[in-house]
């Protein structure tokens, strides 16, 4: 199992990201909904124009018009709004059907580059439907997971994060940099947090502190994540295996017995040439990737007041905060003073949030869209509660946190949870509600659990 990430840690082919300057569109550029098209960086006589086939299928078609040179076009699928393409699912293919290779950025993926010969072309881009599987469990109606039983008034329900936290906070790093193994962790662990560290298994930082790093990881209190073998990208299909693929196999074999679901960035200033959807990859290597997260390099200016705000608002509308960091320590990305000053304000709000790994607070999201509810009378005067989840409990192995209301004719205030052909759990009481609200932990599986009043 080891002998091929072994090969790609031993290999250090060095691949200078290409940066693309993209001009404005021309005036022959193509818009439809969800789409735009244009020929990138070119002002000659070669035109394309694009046409939506159905939702996320769009036809392009090259006239060259006497242009000799190679050409490449550029297609910027819709990443907000109601058209928003889901672009891990997108494939470019030929008249014929056949696919065609795309040039991608690591960031911004919906972003393709479709080089051409100057001959008239017609090329389909299209979202491919991606079978539901492990990876992708179906989610129920919020109804299911908030119920009352009628003849009690008893309630209960999923709560929206766990240990019923207002809102959930990840915080990132990026890059294997040795701040990280040297102060990062440490600093974290002062605070009590858990940070998800994004590494390159394969760079020469992380094999410079590798012992350090698998140290890490077998104490088991810091999430590692795929930031791809060399942080470099892939120019085809096949190598994509490497850098993805041998990457997720290493990181897996620090964490034996846990779930091998894990977080992937793919890198900012890397580049991508692929054929097939990139759907392909996270469902093969067990990956998922979460778009959007707050900057905390210290050179966009005003950091700490930046992340206040941004976990504040995350916090008012109950989301998933996230911020990424680089390097930390004075002269580098970020200062231990600012690194330390945001941690301060996460702490403040230490008891809203729920601060834990990127890889926990997905499966916890998953998991509870994918669960649903049941309240049934029992005699004399119980109740049972039925809790069904169609995740993959091999994968997606985040506790869930349930939540009970008794009603107000309750006899006494307490509660007693025990799963049915098992063990009592623990329940603990909702400050300030007076003994009528309790949570408890359980596993993200189907079972049943009777609920009975008092202690």
């Amino acid at each position: 199992m080891r002998s091929r990430w072994r090969a790609a840690l031993a290999s250090g082919r060095l691949l200078l990201g290409l940066v693309v300057v993209v001009a404005a569109p021309p005036a022959g550029a193509a818009e439809v909904a969800g789409a735009e098209v244009a020929l990138d960086q070119y002002e000659g006589p070669a035109e394309v124009s694009a046409t939506a086939v159905e939702r996320f299928c769009l036809r392009i078609d090259l006239d060259p018009k006497g242009e000799q040179q190679p050409l490449t076009i550029r297609v910027d699928l819709a990443q907000s709004g109601p058209d928003t393409w889901p672009v891990e699912d997108a494939q470019v293919t030929d008249a014929t059907g056949k696919l065609v290779p795309v040039r991608r950025n690591g960031t911004e993926w919906g972003r393709l580059f479709i080089p051409t010969s100057p001959t008239a072309q017609t090329y389909l881009v299209k979202a491919v439907t991606p079978p539901q599987g492990r990876l992708n469990p179906p989610s129920f109606p919020q109804t299911g997971r908030d119920v009352v039983e009628a003849g009690t008034g008893l309630r209960a329900r999923v709560c929206e994060w766990f240990d019923g936290r207002r809102a959930a906070l990840s915080l990132r790093f990026d890059d294997s940099h040795p701040t990280h193994i040297l102060k990062t962790i440490p600093i974290l662990r002062e605070y009590g947090f858990r940070g998800t560290f994004m590494v390159n298994p394969g760079s020469a930082d992380y094999q410079e502190h590798r012992e350090a790093w698998e140290a890490c990881a077998a104490q088991g209190d810091q999430e590692f994540a795929n930031h791809t073998m060399h942080h470099r990208g892939a120019l085809s299909d096949e190598e994509l295996e490497t850098e993805v693929g041998a990457a997720a196999e290493y990181i897996r074999s620090l964490f034996p017995g846990r779930s091998g679901l894990l977080a992937l960035n793919r890198g900012g200033g890397t580049t991508w040439v692929t054929k097939r959807p990139f759907r392909q990859c996270l469902e093969k290597h067990l990956l998922f990737v979460v778009e959007g997260s707050l900057g905390m390099d210290d050179t966009y200016g005003e950091r700490v007041q930046a992340f206040r705000t941004h976990l504040e608002q995350h916090l008012e509308r109950g989301l998933w905060c996230r911020a990424h960091f680089h390097y930390i320590g004075d002269g580098l990305s970020t200062t231990e003073a600012n690194f330390r000053a945001a941690l301060d304000v996460a702490r403040e709000h230490a008891g809203e949030l729920w601060i834990a790994g990127m890889a926990d607070i997905y499966k916890y999201q998953l998991e509870r869209r994918a669960t649903k509810l049941a309240l049934r009378p029992t005699a004399p005067g119980g109740v049972t509660l039925a809790v069904s989840c169609a995740t993959d409990p091999g994968l997606f192995d985040q506790p869930l946190t349930l939540e009970v209301t008794l009603p107000a004719a309750a006899s006494a205030p307490g509660l007693t949870v025990t799963k049915v052909g098992a063990e009592a759990i623990a329940a603990r009481a909702v400050p300030g509600m007076e003994g009528k609200v309790w949570r408890f932990d359980i596993s993200p599986t189907d079972a049943t659990y009777a609920l009975t009043n008092g202690r």
